[in-house]
């Protein structure tokens, strides 16, 4: 480490404590708690390079990739709610953390049991996160990769989990890949992280996927979807394909590694490791400090300024943001019944749009079954009557499936409409309230955006119900061969209306649950954005009402500590930009 880094370094350990030490001392616990997992952070020099990405992307096969052997499940479902930590180890193993502070170490084929969503439904296990030990030259010198739930998933607590990391971040891999190409939740994401890491990987995984001319022509929409803060990397896009990678370096296959298009992108990763990633590093932490010092600083500066105030002053205030907030909380029920009414048309468009199509699909699946039982004739009769019923299952699910696909591709684009104008509106509620505090009590309070990226609709696949048992028994079995025919004919004949008219109501009510059960996590996520502000701000207000109670020299005492603990955090600021300034990187607060 370079001497001017180190001493960056020591300095920003020393600020992290400090800040540490302020916050519990103003019971600030969850500004202490940040500060304290940031000096661990800075102590162990521990490197966030965090894996970010769409669900379905190949994240996970891109780990696996770069660690050359198949270390972390790979799910057919999307991830639950874990994030997945690898450090380096000399033997591989696991260590999965719970909600509970409990912690059990594992062997690394138990992990799906606890990171997946086959092994752990929704979290029921209540996992914090699991943590992977191996030996890859890649989680050298502290290194951590992390594998983080994917945005815009089938369950929204995961892109909330993935949002809620940013923070953390050092370094960021997006991984993206051909089919679909970006999608706006990504372009949305993407313009989340930058602010938060110095360093971004672009990667378009599943290259192999598309023809040459298709991937180029994927490559230049990519390009102009990125956010325009990338600058020069942003026409700087790894084409790989991790699957093959993967297969190559577990055959020892350099020809096949080659055409992966990994050795490219592993040149340029590993280059940064050996180069940039110290400077990297400082910047982040630098970035992580001083937002959490404005965050301290705001709370007590809007102590001193309800601490001088006259308590009949204060009171009148606090009536009046009670009001404000009394308005605040009723425009946003309003706000959720509006959501609630648009998104039951939106319902109710699915479902009326799945029993239009199941009707237009009744005569064309006739016809198939009609010319699949003809081409058929030639098979044993008990043979035939199983093969005839894995074609209709198959029909069903390939004609739905490619129908749900195109039409939750736009109906995605509708719910997100509906849900963008209920996110503007909280975000809109939580800036008036943090405005209201600001004028009634003097202190200028940053608005925090409530950003939520929810895409509950994405196609997540459609299975039909197997379709075996028609009451066919032995006897129809026995019949003549043409008369066996037509029975069959006839009992799928009058199967094929039912099947597909039971399989439109199926997926249309599964179009509803999801829906609901998204709208539900959406609500009480943007309802917690809102509250937390409110309370937080509150809890300041009232800790200054109840401290005028104890009387005026309490109160005098009060601003005098609060003031100095205010210019000790602007001291703190000016000292992490002072030693970004050393490392020739300033950074804002």
């Amino acid at each position: 480490m370079k001497p001017a880094d180190s001493d960056a370094r020591s300095t920003l350990l020393g600020v992290a404590a400090e800040l540490e030490r302020m916050a519990a001392e103003q019971n600030e616990g969850s500004i202490g708690s940040a500060a304290g997992d940031l000096a661990g952070k800075i102590q162990q020099n521990r490197f966030h390079l965090v894996v970010v990405g769409q669900f379905k992307r190949g994240k996970t096969t891109f780990l696996n990739a770069l660690l050359g052997e198949p270390v972390l499940p790979v799910a057919v479902l999307p991830l639950t709610s874990i994030v997945t930590v690898l450090r380096y180890g000399d033997t591989p193993q696991a260590t999965v953390f719970f909600q509970s502070g409990r912690q059990a170490g594992i062997r690394l084929d138990q992990l799906p049991e606890y990171v997946t969503e086959s092994g752990n439904p929704r979290n029921r296990k209540l996992v914090g996160h699991a943590e992977v030990f191996y030996p890859s030259d890649y989680l050298r010198g502290s290194v951590t990769l992390i594998d983080t739930p994917g945005i815009a998933s089938v369950y929204a607590h995961n892109t909330q989990v993935t949002y809620d990391f940013l923070p953390r971040i050092d370094a960021a891999i997006f991984i993206t890949s051909p089919e679909p190409p970006v999608t706006s939740a990504e372009s949305e994401f993407l313009a989340d992280l930058l602010p938060q890491v110095s360093k971004a990987f672009i990667v378009m995984n599943k290259a192999d996927l598309v023809d040459a001319n298709h991937l180029s022509e994927v490559l230049d929409f990519t390009r102009r979807s990125l956010p325009a803060g990338l600058g020069h990397d942003g026409s700087l896009i790894f084409a790989v394909s991790a699957r093959q990678a993967l297969e190559a370096k577990i055959a020892g296959n350099e020809s096949l590694l080659e055409r992966s298009g990994f050795p490219r992108l592993e040149h340029e990763l590993n280059r940064f490791l050996r180069d940039e990633k110290g400077r990297v590093f400082l910047v982040s932490t630098s970035r992580n400090l001083l937002r959490l010092v404005a965050d301290l600083r705001m709370y007590l500066a809007l102590q001193v300024q309800a601490a001088r105030m006259p308590v009949e002053e204060l009171r009148a205030k606090i009536s009046r943001f009670d009001d404000q907030l009394n308005a605040a909380r009723q425009q946003q029920q309003d706000n959720a019944l509006l959501l609630k009414g648009a998104l039951t048309r939106l319902s109710s468009m699915f479902e009326s749009e799945a029993k239009t199509f199941a009707e237009a699909q009744l005569e064309p699946m006739l016809a198939a079954v009609r010319t699949r039982l003809q081409d058929s004739r030639s098979l044993p009769r008990r043979q035939l009557a199983v093969a005839m019923d894995r074609f209709l299952a198959k029909q069903l699910e390939g004609r739905f499936n490619r129908w749900r696909t195109e039409f939750e591709t736009s109906a995605v684009a509708k719910f997100r409409e509906v849900t963008a104008r209920f996110q503007k509106q909280v975000s809109d509620l939580i800036q008036t309230v943090q405005e209201t505090a600001g004028s009634l009590f003097g202190v200028e309070i940053a608005h925090m955006e409530a950003v939520e990226e929810l895409a509950f609709l994405e196609p997540t696949g459609y299975h039909t119900d197997p379709t075996l048992d028609w009451g066919l028994g032995n006897a129809p079995l026995l019949l003549p061969g043409a008369l066996f025919h037509r029975y069959l004919l006839r009992r799928f004949l009058m199967k094929v209306p039912d099947e597909l008219e039971r399989n439109a109501t199926r997926v249309a009510y599964d179009f509803k649950r999801r829906l609901n059960e998204s709208v539900s996590l959406f609500e009480r996520t943007m309802s917690h954005k809102l509250n937390e502000t409110i309370e937080g701000i509150r809890r300041v207000i009232q800790a200054a009402l109840e401290r005028h109670a104890s009387g005026a020299t309490e109160a005098e005492n009060l601003v005098a500590r609060l003031s100095a603990a205010v210019r000790q955090l602007d001291q703190l600021a000016g000292t992490v930009q002072a030693a970004c300034l050393e490392l020739d990187t300033p950074v804002e607060a």
